[in-house]
């Protein structure tokens, strides 16, 4: 029935689905609710404080907004113009956040903490439905207070949304595998459908190398066969096609250009690293270790050891089947991106759940062992070990050793206490649930590391607001409509994604932008025309003519090129941390106006 570390689904008795309607009567349910409880504390739990950051955040919050106030729902806009980088379930959900509760920061970052803590929920019911409780629950810790994935919820990006679907779509696929039930299969089709709507053809991609690397493993002969047309269920294809097709054909009919840029440049060329504009994140064949290390972050120890001494997966029970196939999709998403041209630490964002999953069906396996005393006190020490490090980077925090580099980073200096009671705390905690463990009480030792998770999201977001002028324009916006009435039109200078795209969401209706330099903006603008937001130095010649009040927004390090154009003459201005803003309220005089210097161009808008 199976190869050498491989299961394979043929010549297995089909087994019953779980029993659903009695879980209420078993007695782990109790533990499942104050672990999703804790696990809902530290996925929402201040989710606004910090403000909306000056990155992909701001860029993908702008274009829900527009949605949200009467823009279109099949071509997302950004600033006015089309941006098909990805496709639109992300801008949907948000879209319908902002009509219910307004346009705010949590509302933005609802939709993909909801993911995140879902794919927790995920984890306890595929152990449930498995028969690996402690499985579940050991996964649905580790994954929703890791703090890579805690942190990457907490942001707007596609990941999450994505990670959830594929997650459930990989998981039903084993269960169809499992108990030879097609249905499994098609309610798989429509999850990894909804990932594709989430971000592109890549989770399709990277499902199906899963499934051909599960049947490349499987039993020669016959057993492969029968593998391979179990899986190709006509029913599931048409299910996928109805929930990505409707969507992508309306895109191609409306928007000139869509299917190149989107399938060709947006999808295969990433990957291969030529992708036009090129302003995407490169790095090494080994990019991705450390990234995997600080998303795993305190569970590192735990994890070593249970990977270590925990007994190996020799059952064919349908955990230890999903556990392997959890642990080869792993290496699957791994290799796949390692061999990327673009690479962002997000991108790895599923292999959490799916490594825990497979070590905690390995912690099930143990504490159905007889004695695992060696296990016990590997994951105590591995606690411990977390507390150590932390009371170290706490001793050296006085020190010019750790200080400095935490200062140079960016660090802020009203916030190096807090971050030294941030370590203290998570050192007490730490060592706190190592000694609980190490006598024996294993679950309260693991609800006490989880928490460490709540602790760490809870100083990022101070830390976020503390920094609020290096990673976002919510200040400036405000100081600048204290000044200046709401129809202020909005100038940026060359600048957009990365700089100023957050005051898109703190007061400007649209920014444009002064011989736009902006890579999010260059398919957009050139596919429309009509747009407004790439604009010449005429279009501020022209609102100063009119009489419009107007501002721009510039990038200190463009300070001196916006200077040498001569628009800012005349203009009043103010200094912000990393930028200068010029207003001007009130008509200028023509004498003023001709001192500039330029002359209109009649090929700008």
């Amino acid at each position: 029935m199976a190869a050498r570390g491989v299961t394979a689904p043929t010549g297995l008795t089909r087994r019953p689905p779980a029993a659903w309607a009695s879980v209420a009567a078993e007695p782990g349910l109790g533990i499942d609710v104050a672990l999703l409880a804790l696990t809902a504390l530290c996925m929402f739990h201040g989710l606004g404080i910090g403000p909306i950051r000056d990155t992909d955040e701001a860029l993908y919050a702008a274009i829900a907004a527009a949605m949200a106030h009467g823009g279109s729902w099949i071509i997302p806009h950004l600033d006015g113009v089309p941006y098909i980088e990805k496709p639109p379930l992300l801008y949907w959900l948000m879209a319908l956040t902002f009509k219910a509760f307004g346009v705010g920061a949590w509302q933005a970052r609802l939709p993909d903490a909801l993911a995140g803590w879902l794919t927790g929920v995920g984890c306890i019911a595929l152990g449930r439905s498995t028969g690996a409780p402690l499985a579940g629950r050991f996964a649905a810790l580790v994954t929703t207070t890791s703090l890579g994935f805690l942190l990457v919820s907490r942001t707007v990006l596609f990941d999450p949304l994505m990670g959830l679907f594929w997650l459930a779509a990989f998981a039903f696929v084993q269960l169809a595998l499992d108990r030879r039930r097609r249905s499994w299969l098609r309610a798989a089709a429509v999850a990894v459908g909804l990932a594709t709507l989430a971000k592109g053809p890549m989770p399709l991609a990277l499902l199906g190398l899963v499934g051909a690397s599960q049947i490349a493993l499987a039993p020669q002969g016959r057993a492969r066969g029968e593998l391979l047309r179990f899986v190709l269920d006509p029913w599931a294809v048409a299910l996928y096609l109805l929930v990505v097709v409707p969507w992508h054909l309306a895109a191609s009919l409306q928007l000139p250009g869509f299917a190149w840029f989107y399938f060709v440049n947006e999808t295969v060329m990433r990957f291969l690293g030529t992708r036009v504009p090129r302003d995407f994140h490169t790095g090494p064949w080994w990019y991705y270790g450390p990234k995997l290390l600080i998303g795993f972050f305190q569970w590192i120890g735990v994890m070593a050891a249970t990977a270590l001494l925990a007994p190996r997966l020799r059952g064919h029970g349908t955990a230890e089947f999903t556990a392997r196939m959890a642990r080869n999709a792993a290496v699957v998403w791994i290799v796949f991106f390692s061999a990327a041209g673009d690479k962002g630490a997000y991108y790895l964002l599923p292999t959490i759940p799916l490594l825990a999953w497979w070590l905690g069906v390995r912690l099930q396996t143990a504490q159905r062992a007889t004695s695992c005393p060696r296990l016990q006190t590997g994951i105590g020490v591995g606690m411990l070990g977390f507390g150590i490090c932390a009371l170290a980077a706490l001793a050296l925090s006085w020190s010019a050793v750790l200080q400095a580099p935490m200062l140079r980073s960016g660090l802020p200096p009203a916030e190096l206490d807090p971050l030294r009671q941030l370590l203290a705390g998570l050192s007490a905690a730490a060592l706190l649930a190592g000694a609980l463990q190490l006598r024996g009480r294993g679950g309260a030792a693991l609800l006490l590391f989880g928490l460490l998770g709540l602790s760490m999201a809870g100083f990022s977001d101070r830390l976020s607001v503390a920094k609020t002028a290096d990673v976002s324009q919510r200040d400036v916006a405000r100081r600048l409509y204290a000044r200046m009435p709401a129809d202020t039109t909005v100038y940026s200078w060359r600048s957009f994604e990365d700089h100023d795209a957050s005051l898109l969401l703190y007061g400007a209706r649209q920014l444009r932008v002064i011989d736009s330099l902006s890579s999010d903006l260059r398919f957009g603008c050139a596919a429309d025309p009509a747009a407004r937001a790439c604009v010449g130095p005429a279009a501020v010649l022209r609102s100063r003519a009119e009489d419009r009040p107007l501002a721009i927004w510039v990038a200190r390090e463009s300070l001196a090129d916006f200077v040498a154009s001569g628009l800012g003459r005349g203009m009043r201005s103010f200094a912000a941390k990393d930028s200068e803003v010029f207003y001007l309220p009130a008509r200028p005089s023509a004498g003023m106006l001709a001192s500039t210097g330029l002359p209109p161009r009649s090929n700008t808008r």
